[in-house]
């Protein structure tokens, strides 16, 4: 009787240390809920050394960010003033800011990217500025740097900048007004000074991308297996069919058109059944591991919208047979979603 007793407690022990350790293994893959900010349009979101970081637009004068060891932590992080705006040119209505780990003559530092101008708003007057930290930290400090604005630009806006590292080349990338609103790119000999002017990288010449306005922004890059693609937004963000669609990188010199292959459909885009509208003005990060590739986009839960309800979302994307983005369909908000690869326990 005794042995057959031990036998059922080695069991039962047996059992209740497999249920912890699936337990345990649940909760360390944990899950979130979009959105991330419930106010956070046109956001930027890195993980770097233990952190994810997320800025997005303020309409002021300020430029903030949340930190937190989980996708999760951000929804509830405080917002963190990295940088304020002081400069007459770029005094407010704070647009798009993207900070990315740049070799400058100093060794790395973040570039802190941005759009402002002059205050009382005047879209005219919207530039793309950048400013530097001080050293690794993502929230600085920052100081001003340079004020992006191509010599070609007249009274032109610029908007939504952001980097490509190809060839051993940097770049910049952007949209400008021209009639229509086509997205830019231009060589650069550091992370603040150019060395060329704006050439067209892609104009809205399908009937998807016209959608109120014939827009194509807010260019972001992705590289794997060494191919490079441009995501970019396109029609206009007051729609509900403003959506991401995708430019592949076909070999040649990265300042012709010609060296860019669009894909003929929108690669993300609304889902009524979802309620998600208007997904685009996007950015991209890897999960803590380096193993998934994730897509962080806003987008609104009503039909139109270009303001500040437009919320952070994130989800992960997964690669075609042809070594192309599949970016899926956006997600409910409030859906539980497993959490990036390698996050801590919540």
């Amino acid at each position: 009787m005794r042995s057959w007793l031990a036998r059922v407690a080695m069991a039962v022990a047996a059992v209740l240390a497999a249920s912890m350790l699936s337990v345990g293994s649940a909760s360390a893959a944990g899950t979130f809920a979009n959105p991330l900010a419930q106010r956070g349009p046109d956001p930027w979101l890195q993980y770097y050394n233990g952190n994810y970081y997320l800025a997005a637009t303020t309409w002021n004068n300020t430029i903030t960010m949340r930190r937190a060891r989980t996708l999760a932590g951000l929804a509830t992080a405080p917002e963190t003033v990295v940088f304020r705006l002081t400069r007459p040119t770029a005094a407010g209505t704070m647009w798009a800011p993207e900070f990315h780990l740049l070799n400058g003559p100093n060794g790395q530092r973040w570039y802190l990217y941005y759009t402002a101008g002059r205050e009382p708003f005047n879209l005219n007057t919207q530039r793309i500025h950048v400013a530097e930290s001080a050293g690794l930290d993502p929230m600085g400090p920052y100081t001003f740097k340079a004020d992006m604005l191509d010599p070609v630009a007249n009274n032109t806006w610029e908007l939504d900048g952001s980097i490509l590292q190809l060839g051993g080349r940097l770049y910049l990338l952007g949209t400008f007004f021209n009639g229509a609103q086509p997205a830019f790119i231009r060589p650069l000999s550091n992370p603040w000074t150019a060395s060329g002017t704006r050439r067209i990288l892609s104009s809205a010449t399908l009937s998807w991308e016209r959608v109120g306005g014939a827009v194509n922004e807010g260019p972001e890059v992705i590289q794997r297996n060494g191919r490079t693609f441009i995501a970019f937004s396109a029609s206009h963000c007051s729609t509900p069919d403003y959506k991401i669609g995708l430019l592949t990188y076909n070999g040649g010199d990265p300042l012709n058109q010609s060296s860019w292959v669009k894909s003929p459909q929108p690669v993300f885009q609304r889902n009524d059944a979802n309620r998600v509208f208007g997904p685009g003005h996007n950015g991209f990060f890897k999960s803590p591991d380096g193993t998934e590739d994730w897509i962080v986009y806003h987008a609104t839960s009503t039909p139109g919208g270009c303001d500040m309800n437009r919320s952070t979302r994130a989800q992960k994307i997964t690669w075609n047979a042809n070594g192309t983005p599949n970016f899926g369909t956006p997600v409910r908000l409030g859906a539980q979603v497993p959490a990036p690869s390698g996050e801590p326990a919540q």
